[in-house]
């Protein structure tokens, strides 16, 4: 399916923070999802590459800033098929001590599931564009259908995975 179809479909049938019956998701929603930058000068701050990059990949990088922000890790893997540096070193920025979690960000378009063997509770992964291709869209439902994995949030561009114990297996659609 097209690409701009797909992205069509998910916003018809997603939902915003008040169709989730999750508390934990209406939270991370509401107060980071949905949160905007304080103002316009907040693109300044954005990397040059960031910067002169669409409105969306903006929105995106200031999305994954303030995830960063608010899931404490003391580790994290970067996964990618590009050379770019910009998610590294916001990785690399925001990494804590003491956190007990694991940050994934992923953004390849195969990927072996086997390293979920070694996922924690309350690890995270973060999927660049899991639409973006055949192969992607796979991975990414292999991940939904992993019973390790416990909720997923979708927002077309940016794919969320947490593994909480103790909450029912969940898969969202949201819109961004």
């Amino acid at each position: 399916m097209n690409y701009r179809l797909k992205y069509w479909r998910h916003y018809l049938v997603s939902h915003s923070r008040h169709g989730t019956h999750s508390p934990f998701v209406y939270k991370l929603v509401d107060e980071v999802i949905y949160q905007k930058e304080e103002s316009a000068k907040d693109v300044l701050i954005l990397p040059v590459a960031i910067q002169n990059a669409q409105r969306v990949e903006q929105k995106k990088y200031a999305l994954v800033n303030r995830l960063l922000r608010t899931f404490v890790y003391d580790q994290f893997t970067y996964w990618t098929d590009h050379s770019e540096q910009v998610y590294p070193n916001l990785l690399q920025y925001h990494c804590g001590r003491y956190a007990y979690r694991h940050l994934y960000y992923i953004d390849r378009d195969e990927l072996d599931l086997d390293f979920l063997g070694t996922v924690q509770d309350r690890d995270v992964l973060i999927i660049n564009e899991p639409h973006q291709s055949e192969k992607r869209e796979q991975y990414w439902n292999q991940l939904k259908q992993d019973s390790r994995v416990v909720v997923t949030i979708d927002l077309f561009r940016i794919g969320l995975v947490y593994f909480r114990q103790g909450q029912r297996k969940e898969n969202f659609l949201i819109r961004f």
